[in-house]
């Protein structure tokens, strides 16, 4: 424990108060140990308690963190993060404390002012060189800035990482985003065979430790990792071993670790897209999200998986709300576009197209198969089938053969509903990429198109498309997901 933690603790215990209450509370939530700090948070939340509203937020959210829902009166409304006002008032009041200015932080970047992000961490990082909720939430912000070697730095500049399980693991798992020689690996893995951590503190410094042994190809020692960090663990390390269960040909996480964990959004959103079982992922992704504010990965996965199951209006909102956080991220704007496209708005869909550029990543290629389906949509089917094609022969070069049979299932819906001549043939070839792919989403597409193959076509003529038996080249395999 911290000393000046240790400080304020003794404090309280001598003398409860509000004020050594609401000093241990933040210096709690400063390093992330609220469970050291259950006893003042009661206290502040108290039927009899004269602590302020903010105070008491705060208190509910420290009894939330350490999993004390239970002592949380129904009065109180608990965020997951307090008011942004509030945290402006308490930095300029206490312009010396860290914690206002990583909440400010916070709520900066969530609200897309990515400058004033950056400044308030700076100042926090002035305040707290070595705290470690600071270090960590600044590792995060630089992220999710697109700057993983400033978050790499500042975890390396940190005279207490190499003693710290929690800002060991961070380091580890940001040196493999930053392409760098994670620096601990050595160090955090002595340290978890030493046996002196609890599980709780052992839990992602391990499940960092299982995925460097597994990209490395160490199973066993992947395994022994992984199974550590499940004795008490966080959200991260739940993510973590799901995302490799598949390695292993086993369920690492037991089902009843998703359900009870307080910040297993993550996992369960992973989870319930290995078992195709999509109905919960968006809700799952809201979970993700108020754990991991600064990420846009569950807009991603949460806009994605709403527009896949024709939920257009909400993938649009998720979409938004993930590019508050960062406005040029390709998959969030191709999220919208195609949520856009469905809804009929296709100006904002052809900004939103605009905004994404060119690059080897497929996000380029699922732009161009949206902008197929834009043409489509808009009467251009010369364009529109040219534009799928693109992305079709685009994604068989890099080997993505089910994106190839999305492409192709969207392709195939679009000509069928314009009547094009080569539509049946289009149909066929995508039934037949989704064998090969061993895709089963979004039937409802393919559904669409070959209930639209029985009603009356147009002139292939007047379209300008060649005869179908010419234009259905062979596609070799490839690889997964797409938009539309």
């Amino acid at each position: 424990m911290v000393p000046s933690l240790v400080d304020k603790l003794g404090e309280w215990r001598v003398n409860p108060s509000i004020i050594t209450a609401g000093e241990l509370l933040e210096a709690a939530l400063v390093e992330g140990v609220e469970s050291e700090a259950v006893a003042a948070a009661r206290f502040l939340i108290s039927p009899s308690s004269t602590a302020t509203l903010p105070v008491r937020r705060l208190a509910g959210l420290a009894l939330k963190r350490a999993g004390k829902l239970e002592d949380i009166p129904d009065g109180v409304q608990v965020h997951d993060k307090a008011d942004k006002a509030i945290w402006r008032a308490r930095a300029r009041a206490y312009s010396n404390n860290p914690l206002a200015w990583v909440e400010l932080s916070l709520h900066d970047v969530i609200s897309g002012k990515r400058a004033a992000a950056r400044r308030s961490m700076q100042v926090a990082l002035q305040l707290a060189p070595d705290s470690r909720h600071v270090l960590r939430s600044a590792a995060r912000l630089f992220l999710h800035l697109h700057e993983p070697e400033l978050a790499h730095d500042i975890l390396l500049r940190s005279a207490r990482t190499p003693s710290d399980p929690w800002l060991m693991s961070a380091e580890m798992s940001i040196a493999e985003l930053a392409h760098r020689q994670a620096r601990f690996f050595s160090q955090g893995r002595a340290l978890i065979r030493s046996g002196v951590l609890r599980p709780r503190q052992a839990t992602e410094l391990a499940s960092a430790l299982g995925t460097l042994e597994l990209v490395a190809g160490g199973r066993k020692k992947a395994r022994d990792f992984f199974r550590e960090s499940l004795l008490n663990p966080t959200g991260n390390s739940l993510a973590q071993a799901e995302w490799a269960s598949p390695s292993f040909g086993t369920e690492l996480v037991p089902p009843r670790r998703l359900t009870s964990s307080n910040d297993g959004g993550e996992a369960t959103a992973l989870h319930l897209l290995r078992e195709k079982k999509v109905e919960g992922v968006t809700e799952a992704c809201e979970r993700w999200s108020a754990s991991e504010p600064y990420s846009i990965r569950p807009f991603e996965v949460g806009s994605g998986t709403a527009a896949a199951m024709g939920k257009f209006g909400d993938a649009l909102n998720i979409a938004q709300k993930g590019l508050l956080i960062r406005p040029n991220a390709p998959w969030l704007l191709n999220n919208r576009a195609f949520a856009l496209i469905h809804l009929g708005r296709f100006k904002e869909a052809e900004h939103s197209l605009r905004c994404i550029t060119k690059t080897d990543d497929p996000t380029w290629l699922v732009s161009e198969a949206n902008r197929g389906l834009l043409a489509m949509r808009q009467g251009d089917h010369v364009a529109g089938v040219g534009h799928y094609r693109t992305a079709i022969e685009g994604f068989r070069e890099q080997q993505r053969l089910a994106y190839v049979a999305v492409a192709q299932t969207f392709l195939a819906r679009e000509a069928a509903i314009a009547g094009l001549a080569e539509a049946k043939a289009f149909v066929a070839e995508a039934r037949e990429l989704r064998a090969k792919a061993s895709f089963t989403g979004q039937e409802w597409i393919l559904t669409e198109a070959e209930e639209a193959l029985t009603k009356p076509r147009i002139d292939p003529a007047s379209t300008g498309l060649m005869p179908a038996s010419q234009s259905s080249p062979e596609w070799t395999e490839s690889t997964p997901k797409l938009s539309g």
